[in-house]
């Protein structure tokens, strides 16, 4: 944690990080798994929890921003 004020930008580029090689994974095994639109199904599936994730994580860093 940083005690600079305003966000925590190592925090959120770890998060981000985390999210994408997390998110890139997931769409490798069910691209493997999957055909057609259950893929494309899978593929939005985890594209929007991808998503929610990096909001609640840059919420998390702004969060930290207010408490310092």
């Amino acid at each position: 944690m940083s005690t600079d004020p305003g966000i925590d930008s190592f925090r959120f580029g770890r998060i981000l990080l985390l999210i994408s090689v997390v998110t890139a994974v997931f769409l490798v095994l069910s691209a493997d798994r999957l055909e057609g639109e259950a893929f494309q199904i899978g593929a939005f599936a985890i594209g929007t929890v991808a998503v929610v994730t990096a909001i609640i994580g840059f919420l998390i860093a702004v969060g930290s921003a207010v408490d310092a």
